[in-house]
């Protein structure tokens, strides 16, 4: 039952949230898919002890959309902006987005463009 409500919820995000964005492989594969923009805040001490806070724009797509994993050095371009997949802290640079990966949150940072 839960399996079926997640399938209709990403159903309604796709038609409702999502926007065309372009998935660039780090070497050079592309494509057109539906992204859902989104955004994770990441926190960690540093080496004397304070507190640093830093925000990526995340992604969500469907895992039917992308022939594999996303990785660290990939490009999304969205709404003419490059946002290149990485993570900080050595934090992994995407995760599941439900419990039956069904689509993957991709963690990036605005490298070009106007966002």
């Amino acid at each position: 039952m839960i399996e079926a409500a997640i399938d209709t919820l990403r159903a309604v995000q796709d038609e409702l949230l999502a926007s065309e964005a372009e998935y660039i492989r780090l070497g050079g594969w592309a494509k057109t898919v539906r992204a859902v923009p989104g955004r994770t805040v990441f926190r960690s001490v540093n080496d004397v002890g304070a507190w640093i806070r830093i925000e990526t724009r995340d992604f969500i797509v469907a895992a039917s959309a992308l022939d594999a994993p996303p990785e660290t050095g990939d490009v999304v371009r969205f709404r003419g902006a490059d946002y290149e997949v990485l993570a900080p802290n050595g934090e992994p640079a995407w995760r599941w987005s439900d419990p039956y990966r069904t689509a993957y949150r991709i963690h990036t940072k605005h490298t070009g463009g106007e966002e």
